[in-house]
Parts: structure tokens; C-alpha cells; sequence
């Protein structure tokens, strides 16, 4: 990535917090709920297009998959500083510190991830248990996601378009990120077949 693109990325991020933010404390959840797609989608759409690049060029395994987690860490960790932001200024939800730290622990530990892959790159290493806990890691994260959008959808308690409870925004949230990181799982697993013989 460029300067100019990470500038622009880290831009985007900042709206989107000031958007979900500001529909919280107004309860709109449509505003709430486009803020959240917007980036959610353009991290997705982020993550697969320098997974596309990296490929194209020649990369190593690591190389792609580092980039691919460092993606997902940015979806987990966007997520966690939206709960923390609208639950410590403008709403009030007992869990939201539960979900929050969950999302920041996920999100460093696909961070800490990126690291060691991108370390084996730079080093000229391809180390198949790492690559190979990835893969599983991609394939749990899956079905964890399909698992979420089912559960917001069945649960009748789970408010997203109404601003009844005050978890409408922490499920908004929920909605969106879970969409994302599906994606973005979904999207490497298939794109590392290529790689199988």
C-alpha cells in the first residue's frame, strides 16, 4: 500500500467512527448500520484486492497471508473501537466491555500473525505449520462468522433497525463486522486452493 492509499484508508476509518458515533447518539440505526457496511465492505474490499496484487506480482505464500491477516485484524479491531467509542460517550450497554475486548484480542492476534508470516517472507521462509494454522484459523473464523449472522438473524431479542436496547448499535456492529470477515475468510480459502496441487 501507498502512503497516499493508508492516508485515504485511515481517513475512512475516521468517518466511519464520526458516522456510527453520531447515529448512535441520534438512534438511527439505518445511519448506524451505513456507516459500518461503508467500511466494513472497504476493508473486505481492501484486504482482497492487495491479496489479488500480491498474488499477481509473484509474492510468497507468506506474503499473501500476512496481508490477508493484517486485513482481518483491521475489520476486528475497527469493530472494537466503535463499541468502545459509542459505549463510553453516548450509550450505555453492560457487555459492551466483553465484546470489545474480545474484538481487540482477536484483532492483535491477527496482527501479531501478519508479523510472523511477514517475517518468514522477508527472511525467504515459507513455514508450512504456520501457513497451515492459517488456513484452519480462516476456516474457524468461517464458520464462527456464519454462526453470528445466523444468531443476529433467529434471535428475537437481537435489535439492529430499531434503538430500543441499547445493544442495537453494539448488533449493527456485530452485523457488519461478521459480514466482512466472512468475506475476507471465505475469499482467502478459496483464492489458497490455486496453491493446491
Amino acid at each position: 500500500m501507498t502512503v497516499y492509499s493508508i492516508v485515504g484508508l485511515a481517513l475512512v476509518l475516521g468517518l466511519g467512527l464520526v458516522g456510527v458515533l453520531y447515529s448512535a447518539g441520534a438512534a438511527e440505526p439505518l445511519g448506524l448500520l451505513a456507516a459500518v457496511a461503508i467500511v466494513n465492505l472497504l476493508l473486505f474490499a481492501v484486504a482482497a484486492s492487495e491479496r489479488r496484487s500480491l498474488r499477481a506480482s509473484g509474492a510468497s505464500r507468506s506474503l499473501v497471508e500476512s496481508a490477508t491477516a493484517r486485513g482481518m485484524g483491521l475489520i476486528w479491531l475497527w469493530g472494537a473501537a466503535a463499541l468502545v467509542l459509542i459505549y463510553t460517550t453516548v450509550l450505555s450497554w453492560r457487555e459492551w466491555t466483553h465484546f470489545s475486548a474480545a474484538f481487540a484480542g482477536a484483532g492483535l492476534l491477527c496482527l501479531g500473525f501478519s508479523a510472523l508470516l511477514a517475517k518468514d517472507a522477508r527472511q525467504g521462509r515459507e513455514d508450512a505449520t504456520l501457513l497451515r494454522l492459517g488456513r484452519y484459523f480462516a476456516i474457524a473464523q468461517l464458520v464462527g462468522m456464519i454462526a453470528t449472522l445466523i444468531g443476529l438473524v433467529v434471535d428475537p431479542d437481537k435489535e439492529i433497525l430499531y434503538a430500543t436496547d441499547n445493544d442495537w448499535a453494539g448488533n449493527g456492529i456485530f452485523l457488519f463486522g461478521a459480514v466482512a470477515l466472512a468475506l475476507v475468510s471465505a475469499y482467502a480459502l478459496i483464492d489458497a486452493r490455486k496453491d493446491s496441487p
